[in-house]
């Protein structure tokens, strides 16, 4: 027995062991995992993604710097070293045993000679280039670079520059000891010679320069499209076949008789006032019997909208009274550029102009063709009835030219405002789209933006223009159209050209989102640009009960701002802040820069349909006929343009609206009290109206990537640290409001009130399980404890949350009630 347990003993002894070492290499290897993740956590704290970036960034340009010296100095000196380098050994040349006179040593002559000589000659330059970008960009100075897009541009450029200086040396037959297209162009040069001969060679060299000149920039394309259609040699061979006697006359019918293709730079208007000779023009108005069928038209084609340097756009704007002086705002580039480009169907033109007069003269209504201007999305007809023609009768013709033409959306405005035409607007058979950064990168918006208050860059009109309007003199904005014709695009227009012209103290928005889905883009910019109530969470109000408090507190928030213009002498928000940067109204008196606050409802019809509608257009009302004066605009927007939604209340104070597609006149009538919204073809196409004429616009497009990135871009920079906060609203008279009336207090309220802050659950259904009551009974006891202060208002199905921590503060609680 004694032996067995001595060998049982030893079996468990060599099993403890086994298991022991089973367990060390686990032990160990969890022991090392920690070190190494401590020593990953240090490493990743000393070297952040920037500061890797910046120290990458300062190396790669120092190299540079050291190559660029070294390739200077050995143009000079090269000739002189390379006689001494070659053929030492390369210890000497490692160690510096060797005296040469390049600035960089034996070592920058070595280096000089394979980035030159042996590469790719002068066209190393480029290569340069591209790895100064990179550095640039990893130290922070340089805000967006495409490194595939600038990699190939300099990769191209130095083979293009290799192959040219290396048959350029060639020709020359230099001795130098410098390879000016380096090894790979001199070889390559010799052999596509030698190939396809001198002729070929510089052909080739040709078709490179254009296709990667075309590759890189956009206008060049325009450029040598003008130069290989030789119209100056058709000017020319115009004027020499024109007599003396009839030069004056042919001068101006060239002026007004362009040819087609050409782009017109002048205003519509000019077509007007060209006075020609009587014997060249058929009069106007004459019998439709008399007159020419096949009219002479003029085609306007909308030109490029004038860019401007990105470069060169004020992005910064500090000022006096500036608190985030390094807010910078977003760059173009984060924008996207869609290609306008698109050839014009002429032959499509022409055809429309038959069926036009096809139609008007099965109704014997001659007219006589003056203009057709070509814009993004529809081209605009422009006729002369003629004499005794009614208009009225060729404004009802809109059905039956568009049943002609076989196409929606056709418009007949008759007479066009301030000229002696009727316009018939055709939609193009290939709409173009309007891109946000043709609209923002245009000298227009560029030079107009500074004179607006908010300048909003809306689209581009018929003929091209950009079209910007400023919503501080609206002052505010209806918007109405039919689901997916383009009004949520609208809306984020409006705030995108806002963003690219404010800065984050002088513009605040309030968004109102019932469909909670359009502005949470935007959620990132509450730090910047967003106000709201204090106690709301969420900086877009997506809650419904909270929009009629937000709307009261910005009544507050206008009277208080009235007051503060009223102590100023001033009549309105512009000259108040002017006093405030000048330092003639003082801070310690209350006032301060105050910044335009642009309130957006994105579903109007679904605020009024999940609130009580008189609750929320009064405050509507209220700071639609009063906070002009105090910069507080508002954009309302709804995709049911009905007359219980948009009442008459409404429409009167707000004189700007802006109608997208709908699907009735009805709803037309009641956007823009007149038909045509619903002759609009949809995907951006508008109608803006002010009280005046309306006018025909193409919204511009943003896409919610883009929008995504200029947030993105927001958000990073230096902020305020939270939103704009705008006054509390108390209700004067709430009926939600509770208030504790000791004589009706029931006999088990103190004890409940006990239990609930012991407990910390403040549950109706807990009270009536714990005390054995009915529900009724439970259910008033929650709203004594609610009117006491100590448990919180209900909040949906979640219990509510208890105010009192403890029972000494509750105890002097309940001493106040008694």
């Amino acid at each position: 027995m004694t032996n067995q347990k001595r060998a049982g003993h030893q079996r468990t002894t060599r099993r403890s062991n086994k298991s022991a070492s089973r367990q060390n290499p686990t032990k160990k290897k969890r022991s090392v995992s920690r070190v190494w993740q401590r020593l990953k956590n240090s490493l990743s704290f000393s070297f952040s993604r920037d500061r890797a970036g910046f120290i990458v960034g300062t190396v790669l340009l120092l190299l540079i710097i050291y190559s660029s010296i070294a390739l200077g100095s050995f143009f000079f000196s090269g000739g002189k070293d390379q006689s001494v380098i070659n053929g030492a050994p390369w210890a000497d040349i490692l160690l510096g045993r060797i005296d040469v006179a390049n600035k960089c040593g034996p070592q920058g002559v070595v280096l000089s000679d394979f980035l030159f000589n042996r590469l790719f000659g002068f066209g190393i330059v480029f290569l340069f280039i591209y790895i100064v970008s990179i550095s640039l960009k990893l130290m922070g100075l340089l805000e967006r670079v495409s490194y595939v897009k600038r990699f190939l541009f300099c990769a191209s450029a130095a083979i293009w520059f290799s192959l040219f200086f290396g048959w350029l040396q060639g020709l020359v037959d230099s001795n130098s000891f410098l390879v000016w297209g380096g090894l790979h162009g001199q070889s390559w040069a010799l052999w596509l010679s030698r190939s396809i001969g001198s002729v070929g060679f510089v052909l080739l060299l040709l078709a490179l320069f254009i296709v990667i000149a075309v590759l890189v920039k956009k206008d060049a394309v325009l450029f040598f499209r003008s130069l290989l259609g030789l119209k100056w040699i058709k000017r020319r061979k115009k004027q020499e076949k024109t007599s003396p006697s009839n030069a004056e006359a042919d001068r101006e019918e060239e002026n007004v008789n362009e040819d087609e293709t050409l782009l017109d730079d002048e205003e519509p208007d000019d077509f007007l006032t060209v006075q020609t000779p009587p014997v060249s023009v058929v009069p106007p108005f004459q019998s439709r019997n008399e007159k020419k069928r096949d009219d002479e038209m003029i085609v306007e084609i909308a030109p490029e909208t004038e860019m401007v340097d990105i470069n060169t756009i004020s992005r910064s704007q500090v000022g006096p009274g500036v608190r985030l002086a390094h807010f910078r705002f977003p760059s173009l580039e984060l924008l996207k550029n869609y290609d306008s480009g698109q050839e014009h169907n002429m032959a499509e033109i022409e055809a429309n102009k038959q069926k036009i007069i096809s139609t008007l003269d099965s109704f014997k209504l001659g007219v006589s063709f003056h203009k057709a201007t070509i814009g993004p999305t529809v081209t605009l007809y422009e006729v002369i009835p003629d004499a005794g023609i009614k208009i009225s009768r060729i404004r009802a013709m809109e059905d039956d030219i568009a049943m002609s033409l076989k196409s929606e959306g056709v418009r007949i405005i008759a007479p066009m405002p301030g000229k002696g035409t009727i316009g018939i607007e055709v939609p193009n058979s290939s709409p173009q789209i309007v891109s946000m950064r043709s609209v923002l990168g245009s000298k227009r918006f560029e030079d107009i933006k500074e004179k607006m208050a908010l300048p909003v860059a809306l689209g581009k009109t018929i003929t091209n223009e950009p079209f910007i309007f400023d919503l501080a003199k609206m002052p505010h904005l209806l918007i109405a159209g039919a689901t997916g014709q383009g009004k949520s695009v609208g809306l984020n227009a409006l705030i995108t050209s806002l963003l690219y012209s404010k800065r984050p103290e002088e513009l605040k928005f309030v968004l109102v989102d019932p469909k909670m889905l359009e502005f949470s883009v935007y959620e990132g910019l509450q730090n910047h640009y967003l106000a709201k109530l204090p106690d709301v969470q969420h900086p877009i109000i997506t809650d419904m009960s909270k929009v009629v408090p937000t709307l009261n507190s910005l009544c507050i928030e206008m009277d208080n701002r009235y007051r503060k213009l009223t102590d100023a002498r001033v009549r309105n928000i512009k000259d108040y802040n002017e006093m405030v940067m000048a330092g003639k109204l003082s801070r310690l008196d209350g006032h301060d820069f105050m910044p335009y606050i642009v309130l957006i409802v994105d579903e109007y019809a679904d605020l009024i349909m999940n609130t009580n509608g008189k609750e929320a257009e009064t405050p509507i009302t209220r700071i639609a006929q009063k906070a002009r004066a105090a910069g507080i605009h508002m954009v309302i927007a709804t995709q049911r343009p009905s007359s219980d939604i948009i009442t008459g209340v409404i429409k009167a104070n707000f004189p700007a609206r802006i109608a997208f597609k709908v699907f009735s006149q009805i709803d037309s009538r009641v956007i823009l009290d007149s038909p045509g919204a619903n002759q609009l073809v949809g995907r951006g196409d508008l109608l803006f109206y002010q009280g005046k004429d309306m006018l025909r616009l193409q919204c511009a497009f943003v896409d919610t990537p883009e929008s995504e990135d200029i947030v993105e871009c927001i958000e990073g920079q230096e902020s305020f640290g939270h939103p704009y906060d705008l006054p509390e609203y108390i209700a004067d008279n709430d009926e939600n409001v509770k208030v504790f009336n000791s004589k009706e207090k029931d006999a088990l309220f103190e004890e409940v009130a006990r239990m609930v802050v012991n407990s910390q659950i403040g549950s109706t259904s807990n009270i009536q399980r714990r005390f054995n009551i009915g529900y009724n009974r439970a259910g008033r006891l929650m709203d004594q404890l609610e009117a006491a202060g100590i448990v919180s208002p209900q909040d949906g199905s979640k219990p509510r949350d208890v105010l009192i921590s403890d029972e000494e503060s509750l105890a002097r609680l309940l001493s106040t009630l008694d």
